[in-house]
């Protein structure tokens, strides 16, 4: 006569189960994100292409995209997913305001240098949706129509600013340094340790350090599209030129003429702009804009 499993049998029957799960639910975990990481760097490499064509034909400055800049009253700092709606970003009564960051990383779909918006989210942003391409009210609509991403989680990726008035500086695809990141993953903005706001600095401990990467992939690391066009994952902030912290402006001000202090945090937020040539300042960052 057969018998059955005794409670025994069963509870180390479902231990080993357990045992199993633990070992095999982490690996799998880290094969998907390690392949979210590969479709998220193809992801950049299609939207360097996409500002490489856009300089290309911007005349002899080869610039790569940046709406209306207020250098009067707005010479440093950015905004951010405004005028959604705005056919024309660059007219003077345009809902897109002066400096607006994301709308002109649009300008690649607006002008048809990409027609797929589903680049712009990196997959390990499990929030994050493509823009839908239509109107206030839901109705489909040419990207040439619309004037910027509607809202935050259209967006997993950050941009170099281009609005500021420091020494020198050029947003050319033939003047930038190789190592000037241009479009990585979104800035995380910043962290909060016992309340108070908290970037780390480049000589932090590993952990620490952590906390400055993007939330996108769990604040493992970023990839980042540098200004040659190549895409390198990263495990720290501190990875722009002379390992500038690029999610950061590295002063508050413009600098005239000095070395800045690389090793500092730097300063997070809109009314921030890069504080020299090769200050990579990438935004928006993840908390900024409509969700």
């Amino acid at each position: 006569m057969r018998r059955g499993f005794t409670f025994i049998e069963l509870l180390v029957a479902l231990g080993m189960l357990v045992v199993l799960l633990a070992i095999f639910i982490p690996a799998l975990l880290n094969a998907r994100e390690g392949a979210n990481r590969v479709s998220c760097a193809n992801n950049l490499k299609q939207i360097g292409d996409a500002l490489s064509e856009y300089a290309r034909d911007n005349g002899t400055s080869r610039n790569f995209p940046r709406v209306r800049y207020d250098s009067v009253k707005r010479p440093a700092g950015y905004a951010a997913f405004t005028g959604a709606d705005d056919a024309n970003p660059f007219a003077a009564a345009s809902a897109v305001q002066p400096n607006d960051i994301t709308a002109s990383l649009w300008l690649l779909v607006r002008n048809g240098y990409t027609a797929n918006v589903s680049v712009f989210i990196c997959p390990s942003a499990a929030d994050d949706t493509s823009d839908t391409l239509t109107d206030g009210v839901g109705n489909a609509v040419r990207a040439a129509k619309r004037g910027n991403f509607r809202h935050r989680g259209n967006l997993s990726y950050s941009y170099a600013s281009p609005f500021t008035n420091a020494y020198k500086f050029e947003f050319g695809s033939d003047v930038l340094p190789a190592q000037f990141a241009v479009v990585a993953d979104k800035n995380p903005g910043y962290s909060t340790v016992d309340g108070k706001p908290y970037f780390p600095r480049r000589d932090a401990k590993p952990f620490d350090l952590a906390r400055g990467n993007s939330l996108n992939h769990g604040q493992a690391g970023q990839n980042v599209l540098y200004a040659t066009g190549h895409v390198e994952w990263v495990t720290t902030p501190y990875c722009g030129v002379a390992r500038d912290n690029i999610y950061s402006a590295v002063a508050a001000t413009r600098l005239e003429g000095t070395h800045p202090d690389l090793d500092q945090p730097g300063f997070i937020g809109n009314e921030y702009g890069p504080a020299y040539a090769y200050d990579s300042y990438l935004v928006p960052t993840a908390s900024e804009g409509p969700r």
